[in-house]
């Protein structure tokens, strides 16, 4: 045998297997669209079963909330440090912020604003469901007022023994005593270092002082300097407000150390150093948290975008931001400005705005149900497809019911993203609909199947229509549940609704929607009025209006005679080329970059507020600290202070470092003459003078950095330690090349630290590592995702289409198209992030399903390459421009929203339409039209009609079988028997 002759046996092996996969496909279709419109009640009887029977999976419904079970990766190291810290400190605060601007806030007047600002803050009292008020002092975070001292002055000198000749109007118990007494209550005459109470006091004498101290509500404001006093604030002179921000370093209202230069934002400073202007003010208070009545599942919101925080703190923020709204609106001065934020603003404002265009998305429904009837109807009383169109869109919505209904009992959480899968679904639904309408066209123009009764022609229909929706519909859920895998758990419930929801779609349509396509053609063919059955039209009384079948005609004009040319041909080509190198060169730079404030309009305070913020404050950073757990602490203290000392070192990303452990070895070396670096303590020692130390003036600030195993009191050793932290800021960050290696910097120093007792567990934690782990991902994400997405639909198509010729061109088609749409993404502004992850996820699915309806439908016609080509853009093109058309319609209206998220997919969705229809219906007919492979071998197959077969004469007729090659289709209709 020749090596010609075993080539061309190999390709006919090659093409017999595939045809017979083809035509088992096909036979199989046939019969189910046989049985089906043969008993369409029974089929409509069962699926609306189907759809109750899922629908009790909403037993097991649950919205998930709780933001880190949404963003952050199930087993990040973020997650489970959360989880340790929230466990371990048990409460917290939550800070409100003022932003005051003026040309100069350091004036008098702002500083009176600022305290009607304060008195309004101190009234609110709003009330809980069951009716209690919730005073500010029932919300405030409170800490000792050492400063309330000097009320009851007289009374503690009596109580400490003070000399006559030391009393006066001018003692001060917060300095004079702390520096003025010695061992015994009495002044010294030359003390030989600063006298401490907490060391030098008799606990008996000292701790009873210490634990009468008052709390009080935990403020930043620097109206503390005046001790809130409005008269005292009305007298002020330029020069003692100025000399009181310059030299004040603690707070008359707390006793506590606050460096109040950094409420002030724009400040400028004379040439020595000292303020003397200021463009922003900043205040703050700070409410209680206790993390353990919180449950996100209750007090989040519905977008994942919430605060950790309780009811109660949440209704008395909301107060809050009414509060300051009011105060806003009545401003009079066009110098005076306020700005304000809570820690639930930006939780409540991404929220309502990620779902406040729903009513967009509706009136888009609307638009494209008008669509479909101008697309499946032919314009007439009786061929108004209204029951057709409105069953098509009920079918879609029984899907979406009962994909949610199967995850809900697998125990699948939906998720904020989920709102946009009723559109995915409609889009794909709606193509599938096309799809059958165009190959229903076909059955009835071909003469030969007139004759035929309802049945058999449906299932003709499907016959053609199965195999291509088949290959669109699998490859589509093969693209969601590979994007399952992903790490981030908003993106993999995601699309586990949505290949569930696109199975579910593709089973109603096979099988819902055929059985009311059956009862609306038995309708026609009884002559009912499309709106009232009961009417029965003469054919001189049907036309409705005159339809012109223009887009036939319009596809047939453009490919004949321009594209499937060859100058057409090479216009294409080279628009592909020209296309890509210019994507390409787009792609390569495109960000991975994402701003939470991308999710909040700039006409909201917070929108306002940020701004202004990061205007007044451009060295403001987020927050950190470094954190350890139970370890020994006496024996670990130089590893924990090399550790603080690397942290220190850390200028170039940290600024405001606040550790305790020198300002601790400061004061074991001043009072105890002890080095706890290079002398042997006890463990015991080292907790009684970290006691003394925590109890001490200097450093009881560094309470808050402590939790014990039991409380800490005065005059005891200091209890176990159960974490302890060092708390800094990171500077300003702009990019992710920023942040993220600040981020790994700061973790490395933490779990490097070399920790040998107890736990050994040290780590690093910050508010925003969850954005920035995300962000970290993202890309990574995107790339796996999409890259096993394209060959799992490639290994789906090519075991459905069997041919590997078309598959690699419709991979050719949805890789070109990616890189189109990634490439305009960049120059359109867009970057790479979780919305536009989970947008690409989409344009995976959506842009195969427009090559593979070519593809598929080119194979199952005969005749030339160029003929075959036009054939199946005439049969099958024009339900693909359709399909295309009904997802643009439906988000159309997406394009006016203020909202990121709905701006971001529109953006996206109109890139894989555009790119996605030109990829699969010009330049892949342009393909096949050079290079297409032959089409299947077709077979005989019985086709069933109440049981029995008809002839095998009228078989062979609307058998798709190549045409004697003397007699060519005459005419249009004979080019579409295909």
């Amino acid at each position: 045998m020749t090596e010609e002759n075993t080539k061309s046996s190999s390709r006919g092996r090659s093409l017999s297997i595939s045809s017979r996969i083809s035509n088992g496909i096909a036979n199989f279709f046939n019969r189910l669209g046989f049985v089906v419109a043969s008993n369409p009640w029974r089929t409509i009887l069962l699926s609306w079963m189907i759809v109750a029977f899922c629908s009790l999976g909403f037993l097991n419904f649950y919205t998930e909330r709780d933001p880190m079970k949404l963003w952050i990766p199930k087993n990040s190291k973020f997650l489970k440090d959360t989880k340790w810290l929230v466990t371990s400190f048990e409460e917290g605060f939550r800070a409100e912020l003022v932003l005051l601007t003026a040309p100069n806030v350091l004036d008098r007047e702002v500083l009176l604003k600022l305290a009607d600002i304060s008195d309004d803050v101190s009234k609110i009292n709003p009330k809980l469901k069951n009716g209690t008020n919730l005073s500010w002092n029932d919300m405030c975070f409170k800490v000792p007022y050492i400063a309330e001292y000097t009320k009851n002055q007289e009374r503690r000198k009596r109580q400490i023994n003070l000399p006559d000749d030391d009393e006066g109007p001018d003692f001060n118990f917060d300095n004079d005593f702390f520096n003025s007494l010695d061992e015994t209550g009495k002044v010294p005459n030359k003390p030989t270092r600063k006298f401490n109470p907490s060391v030098d006091l008799s606990p008996s004498i000292y701790c009873p002082l210490i634990n009468a101290i008052p709390l009080g509500c935990y403020q930043h404001n620097l109206l503390e300097l005046w001790k809130f006093d409005r008269e005292k604030i009305a007298n002020l002179t330029k020069e003692e407000i100025l000399r009181a921000v310059n030299t004040a370093s603690v707070s008359p209202v707390t006793g506590h150390w606050t460096d109040f230069s950094d409420l002030l934002g724009d400040v400028e400073r004379n040439s020595t150093g000292h303020i003397v202007s200021a463009r922003g003010l900043m205040s703050r208070w700070f409410i209680y948290m206790n993390f353990s009545a919180f449950d996100p599942q209750q007090q989040g919101n519905y977008a994942g975008t919430g605060e950790w925080a309780t009811e109660e703190a949440l209704i008395w923020e909301e107060a809050f931001i009414e509060t300051l709204d009011k105060l806003d609106k009545n401003l009079t001065s066009e110098d005076f400005a306020v700005y304000y934020m809570t820690e639930k603003s930006f939780g409540d404002i991404s929220g309502a705005t990620m779902f406040q265009d729903m009513d967009k998305l509706i009136v888009g429904m609307v638009i494209v149900f008008i669509y479909m009837q101008s697309v499946l109807s032919k314009f007439s009383w009786i061929e108004l497809r209204l029951m057709l169109g409105s069953i098509g869109l009920l079918s879609v919505a029984m899907a979406y019911v009962s994909g949610c209904g199967i995850c809900s009992a697998l125990g699948v959480p939906y998720g904020p993203v989920h709102t946009s899968l009723p559109f995915l679904l409609l889009g794909l639904g709606v193509d599938d609909m096309f799809v059958m309408m165009a190959c229903w066209r076909k059955v009835q123009n071909a003469q030969e199947s007139k004759g035929l009764p309802l049945p058999v022609r449906l299932g003709l229909m499907l016959r053609h229509a199965g195999a291509s929706i088949t290959v669109t519909s699998l490859t589509d859920i093969v693209a969601f549940l590979v994007g399952s895998s992903t790490v981030l758990p908003s993106l993999q419930s995601f699309c586990i609704y949505a290949s569930v929801g696109i199975l579910m779609t593709y089973l109603y349509a096979v099988t819902f929607f055929v059985a009311i396509f059956a009862l609306d053609e038995r309708r026609i063919t009884a002559r009912r009025n499309a709106i009232f059955p009961c009417i029965v039209h003469t054919e001189d009384k049907e036309t409705l209006w005159f339809n012109q079948r223009l887009m036939q005609r319009s596809i047939k004009a453009i490919y004949s005679k321009f594209i499937l040319t060859k100058p057409g041909k090479i216009v294409v080509l080279m628009t592909v080329i020209g296309l890509t190198g210019l994507s390409a060169e787009s792609l390569m730079r495109l960000e991975q970059k994402f701003d939470p404030m991308w999710f909040v309009p700039s006409e909201t305070h917070l929108g306002k507020f940020i701004p202004q913020r990061n205007k007044l404050f451009p060295t403001m950073g987020y927050e950190g600290g470094v954190f350890v757990g139970k370890v020994n602490y006496s024996a670990e203290y130089s590893t924990l202070a090399a550790m603080s000392e690397i942290v220190k070192n850390q200028s170039d990303i940290l600024f405001q470092v606040n550790s305790w452990v020198e300002p601790f070895h400061d004061f074991v070396s001043t009072y105890y003459e002890k080095d706890l670096f290079t002398d042997s303590v006890s463990d015991y020692a080292w907790r009684m003078y970290l006691s003394k130390f925590l109890f001490s003036h200097e450093g009881g600030r560094y309470q808050a950095n402590f939790r014990f195993e039991k409380k800490l009191e005065c005059g005891q050793p200091a209890p176990a330690i159960r974490v302890s932290g060092m708390d800094y800021r990171f500077k300003k960050f702009f990019h992710r090349d920023q942040y993220v290696p600040a981020m790994h910097r700061i973790n490395k120093i933490a779990s490097e630290a070399n920790l040998t007792t107890g736990d050994h567990f040290s780590t690093s934690w910050a508010k925003m590592y969850g954005n920035w782990i995300t962000d970290e991902i993202i890309d990574a994400e995107v790339l796996r995702n999409i890259s096993l997405a394209l060959v799992c639909v490639m290994i789906c198509t090519a075991m459905l289409i069997v041919n590997l010729q078309i598959c690699f061109w419709i991979f050719i088609c949805v890789l070109l198209t990616l890189i189109n749409v990634c490439g305009f993404m960049q120059r359109w502004g867009l970057t790479i992030d979780l919305v536009s992850c989970i947008g690409l996820q989409l344009a995976v699915g959506l842009c195969v399903d427009y090559a593979a309806h070519i593809g598929h439908s080119f194979l199952t016609v005969t005749g030339s390459r160029n003929q075959r080509t036009l054939n199946t853009l005439l049969h099958i093109g024009e339900a693909v421009m359709y399909g295309g058309g009904s997802t643009l319609l439906a988000l159309s209206l997406l394009a006016t929203s203020k909202a990121y998220i709905f701006k971001s997919f529109f953006k996206i969705f109109l890139l894989v339409i555009l790119f996605g229809l030109f990829h699969g219906i010009v330049f892949l007919p342009v393909i096949l039209s050079i290079l297409g492979p032959a089409p299947y071998l077709q077979h005989q197959r019985p086709v069933v009609s109440n049981g029995h077969c008809v002839e095998e004469e009228m078989n062979s007729m609307i058998s798709t079988k190549d045409p004697p090659p003397q007699e060519p289709p005459p005419d249009e209709a004979a080019q579409l028997k295909g």
